[in-house]
C-alpha cells in the first residue's frame, strides 16, 4: 500500500491506492462530490473496496466493428438543422453498407456540446459559433438514426481539450474556461486544456459524463488520445512542485511522469463508476495511443488499465502502422498490448488506419505497397484471440483512393 496526498485547485485531496494480488477483491476509486461554489467540483478521492463487485458490471465487448465519425465530419457549411441531419443519414449509411455495427461520434471535442447541456457550451459545430444555441438535439437525433438502422452508439468524448491553435476560432463568454483559474488549464502550442490535476476540471469532465447518460440513450462513452498534450514536464511543473512541498514529512514522493499518471487515474476510475452507477450496461472504453512508451508519457497508464477491473469495459490502441513499419509494425505493437491485457481484465479492440490506406506520405510510402493490409491485420489479430476493431474514420470508406483497401478488408469483415 502506498499514500500520497495530491493539492488541486487549493483543495486537499487524499488519494490512497490499494494494490490488489491474488484475491478476486477489486478495488474502485470512488469520487465524493461536494456543492462547493455550485459547481459540484469534485473533492475528494480515495481508494476503497467496493460494495458490490464490479465484476457485476464489466462487459467483455465482442465482435465490435467500429468507425469513428470525428467532429470535421459532422461539420457543413450551412450549419442549419436540416444540413446537419442529411449529412448525418448519409455518414450513417455508408457506415451499414460497410458492414460497421458500432459508430464512435464525436460529440465533445473541444469542451463544448452536439447535445442540450447545462455544463457546455454548444459546438461551433452545429451552429458556426461556439456558444450559439441551436433549436434541435443533434445527439438525440444521431441516436435514434443509428439505432434505426441496427447500429450502437458510442459518445466520443475528449475529456481535457478545450481548443487548439485554431479550432474553436472562437471560445464561448460562458465556456468552462470562465470557470477556471489559471491553475485549472495548460497552454501548449497554441492550444488549451484542462489540467488533468485539476480538482474544478475533474469534477466537470465527470459532471459531463453522467450528463450524457442519464439523459440520452447511448451504447457507450469513449475517451481517445488526449491526456496530458505533451511529455514535456515544463507544462504543469508548478502544479507537481506543489505536490511535492505539501507532503508530509517522511514521505515518498511519486515521480512526475507517475503523478501524472495518478491525475489521469483518477478521473477514468472515477467517470467509470459514475456511468455504471447510472447505467450498468453503458460501455465505457479508451483508445490510447499505439505506442505504449507514448501512453506513458502523457500519463495514460493504459498497464493499469488493461490489467485491473474498475477502469474501462475496452482498450482500443490505436494500431495506425503497417506490417512493414521501420519502427514499430503492426504485429510488435499488437503483440505488445496482447500481453499487457493478457489478464482479460479488459477486453482488447485494435484501432485501424483505413486514412493511411493508398497514401505514399505515411510510413515511407509503404502504404503504396499492398491493397490488403487492413485485412491482414484484421486476419492478424484474429489469430492472436482479438475480434473487436474500429476504422479510422468516416469518410475514407468511401473514397476512390481507399476503395480497393476497403473491398479487402470487407471481404474479412
Amino acid at each position: 500500500m502506498f499514500v500520497f496526498k495530491i493539492k488541486g485547485n487549493k483543495i486537499w485531496i487524499t488519494a490512497i491506492a490499494i494494490l490488489f494480488a491474488v484475491t478476486l477483491t477489486t478495488t474502485v476509486i470512488h469520487i465524493f462530490r461536494n456543492n462547493s461554489d455550485n459547481n459540484n467540483i469534485l473533492s475528494q478521492a480515495a481508494s476503497t473496496k467496493a460494495e458490490t463487485s464490479i465484476n457485476t458490471f464489466r462487459i467483455n465487448v465482442n465482435g465490435m466493428r467500429g468507425v469513428w465519425i470525428p467532429f470535421m465530419s459532422l461539420d457543413t457549411n450551412q450549419h442549419s438543422e436540416s444540413s446537419f441531419k442529411n449529412n448525418f443519414d448519409s455518414l450513417a449509411e455508408t457506415a451499414k453498407n460497410n458492414k460497421i455495427n458500432t459508430l464512435i461520434v464525436h460529440i465533445r471535442p473541444f469542451s463544448d456540446a452536439l447535445y442540450n447541456s447545462d455544463i457546455f457550451p454548444t459546438s461551433h459545430i452545429l451552429s458556426g459559433t461556439q456558444g450559439e444555441d441551436v433549436e434541435y438535439d443533434a445527439l438525440e437525433y444521431m441516436i435514434e438514426k443509428t439505432h434505426e438502422k441496427g447500429m450502437k452508439f458510442h459518445a466520443w468524448i475528449n475529456p481535457y481539450r478545450i481548443k487548439t491553435s485554431d479550432t474553436p476560432s472562437e471560445l464561448s463568454d460562458n465556456g468552462i474556461m470562465s470557470r477556471f483559474s489559471d491553475d485549472d488549464i495548460i497552454e501548449y502550442d497554441g492550444g488549451i486544456y484542462i489540467n488533468p490535476s485539476s480538482a474544478k476540471g475533474r469534477g466537470i469532465i465527470i459532471d459531463g459524463i453522467r450528463e450524457i447518460v442519464e439523459n440520452y440513450d447511448v451504447d457507450g462513452i469513449q475517451f481517445d488520445d488526449y491526456f496530458y498534450p505533451s511529455s514535456n514536464k515544463s507544462l504543469d511543473i508548478s502544479s507537481y512542485r506543489e505536490y511535492i512541498s505539501d507532503l508530509d514529512s517522511g514521505s515518498e514522493a511519486m515521480s512526475h511522469s507517475e503523478w501524472r499518471k495518478a491525475q489521469v487515474n483518477m478521473l477514468i476510475s472515477s467517470v467509470y463508476s459514475s456511468i455504471k452507477q447510472i447505467k450498468p450496461d453503458v460501455i465505457f472504453g479508451v483508445s490510447p495511443q499505439g505506442n505504449i512508451g507514448n501512453c506513458s508519457d502523457i500519463g495514460a497508464d493504459v498497464g493499469l488499465w488493461c490489467q485491473n477491473e474498475g477502469y474501462a469495459d475496452y482498450i482500443c490502441p490505436q494500431a495506425y502502422v503497417n506490417f512493414e513499419h521501420s519502427f514499430l509494425p503492426f504485429d510488435k505493437m499488437i503483440s505488445q498490448w496482447k500481453e499487457l491485457a493478457e489478464n482479460n481484465k479488459t477486453s482488447l479492440c485494435v484501432g485501424l488506419a483505413l486514412y493511411k490506406a493508398n497514401d505514399e506520405s505515411y510510413d515511407d510510402g509503404s502504404w503504396k505497397n499492398s491493397s490488403s493490409i487492413l485485412k491482414r491485420e484484421v486476419e492478424y489479430c484474429r489469430k492472436n484471440g482479438i475480434d473487436n476493431f474500429i476504422i479510422y474514420d468516416i469518410d475514407y470508406l468511401d473514397e476512390k483512393n481507399t476503395e480497393d483497401e476497403v473491398k479487402n478488408l470487407l471481404s474479412v469483415f
